[in-house]
C-alpha cells in the first residue's frame, strides 16, 4: 500500500455553529472551474470554524498556500497547536477523557464548571502572539469545553468569560485520534 492510504483524513475536530460539514456535496456545483482545473493555488478562510470547508477542499484538490484565520483568539491559538504540538495536546485531551469518564454522570457538571473556570481565569495570562507552553493546555481546555458544552457553542459574556452550560454527553469525544 502506498502512503497516502494509511494516511487519515483531516476533519473538523470540533463542533461549530455554522459548520459546513453537511452542505458539502452541495456546494460541489459551486466551486470555481480554476479550483478543478488546479490553477487556484492560494485559499483563504477569513471565518475559519471548524474547517469543515478547508478540509475537504484541501484534500480533493491541490492548494499549495492556505491563510486560514478567525476573529476567535482561542480558536486559532488550537489550530496553531495541532499544527506545532499535536502529541502534547493529545497527552492532555486524554488526560481530560480520562477524568471525564472516570467522574460519576452526576458530578460531571461540577467538573466541566471548574474547567470552564480554570479557561475564564487563564485568559489573561495567555499572549496570543507568542507560542508557549500554556497554549497546549488552553488549546485543551477549549476542546474539551466544545465537546462537553451544550451543542458545541462559544458565547462570550460582556466581561469576556465562556458562559456556555454544561450539554450532558455521556463521552467528552469518541476519541482524540
Amino acid at each position: 500500500m502506498g502512503k497516502s492510504e494509511y494516511m487519515i483524513k483531516a476533519k473538523p475536530f470540533i463542533k461549530w455553529v455554522g459548520g459546513k460539514s453537511q452542505l458539502l456535496e452541495q456546494f460541489e456545483n459551486y466551486y470555481p472551474k480554476e479550483l478543478r482545473k488546479g490553477t487556484i493555488k492560494n485559499y483563504v478562510e477569513p471565518f475559519l470554524g471548524g474547517g469543515a470547508l478547508f478540509f475537504a477542499l484541501s484534500q480533493r484538490y491541490k492548494i499549495e498556500n492556505a491563510y486560514l484565520s478567525d476573529l476567535n483568539k482561542d480558536l486559532v491559538l488550537t489550530y496553531q497547536i495541532i499544527q506545532e504540538r499535536p502529541n502534547d495536546l493529545l497527552e492532555f485531551l486524554e488526560q481530560y477523557q480520562k477524568d471525564y469518564d472516570q467522574t460519576e454522570q452526576e458530578k460531571r457538571n461540577d467538573l466541566f464548571l471548574e474547567v470552564r473556570e480554570q479557561f475564564n481565569i487563564q485568559r489573561f495570562e495567555i499572549n496570543y502572539k507568542n507560542l508557549s507552553d500554556n497554549w497546549v493546555s488552553r488549546a485543551a481546555q477549549f476542546i474539551f469545553l466544545n465537546k462537553t458544552c451544550f451543542n458545541g457553542l462559544f458565547r462570550l459574556n460582556s466581561k469576556g468569560e465562556f458562559n456556555v452550560p454544561y450539554g450532558k454527553y455521556k463521552k467528552a469525544a469518541k476519541k482524540w485520534k
